[in-house]
């Protein structure tokens, strides 16, 4: 597992943290510690700002789940760097080339014309980010941007079955 990504997930379980609706979370292995080949991989930690980038060592592309949703936007232009399935949890990353603002666009266009319902959307923090919420029946997507480097955007899914009152939710 890539040794940012259970950072990353942390921290948009908590900036979505005030979105309405009772569901199952997919963040519950994002507290995980990164395993012992990722650790290796750990660079000192160093603050991101708006005008900083942290360089990351390019990582193999794998191939897109079967399980990936075709209603949910996915750019033409993309490779998959890391699946992570654990629990019922289901998340993907993947780097495509473009601008965090111009993605998060397509991103909630796409969403919106197939059928999602929009619980969040924020299309720049203060990093320079952006970060969705959406639910379609009983289904959730969460989808987070970030600049990743020498023009590319690193965009982050993930996926959770919403839980209701009927079906043991609180």
């Amino acid at each position: 597992m890539h040794p940012y990504f259970p950072v990353l997930a942390l921290a948009l379980a908590v900036a979505l943290g005030a979105c309405s609706g009772d569901r199952k979370e997919a963040t519950d292995a994002a507290g995980a510690a990164p395993d012992a080949a990722g650790a290796a991989d750990v660079v000192a930690a160093v603050p991101v700002g708006a005008a900083d980038v942290v360089a990351e060592p390019a990582a193999a592309p794998v191939a897109l789940p079967e399980w990936f949703p075709t209603d949910v936007y996915l750019p033409a232009d993309h490779v998959v760097v890391e699946v992570n399935e654990d629990d019922g949890a289901h998340a993907v990353e993947l780097r495509t080339r473009g601008e965090v603002l111009n993605l998060a666009a397509q991103a909630q266009a796409a969403m919106l014309a197939a059928g999602w319902t929009e619980n969040h959307y924020s299309p720049v923090d203060t990093r320079g980010g952006a970060s969705m919420y959406y639910r379609k029946g009983d289904r959730s997507a969460t989808l987070a941007m970030a600049w990743a480097g020498d023009g590319q955007v690193r965009l982050m899914y993930n996926f959770a079955t919403v839980r209701t009152k009927g079906d043991g939710g609180n």
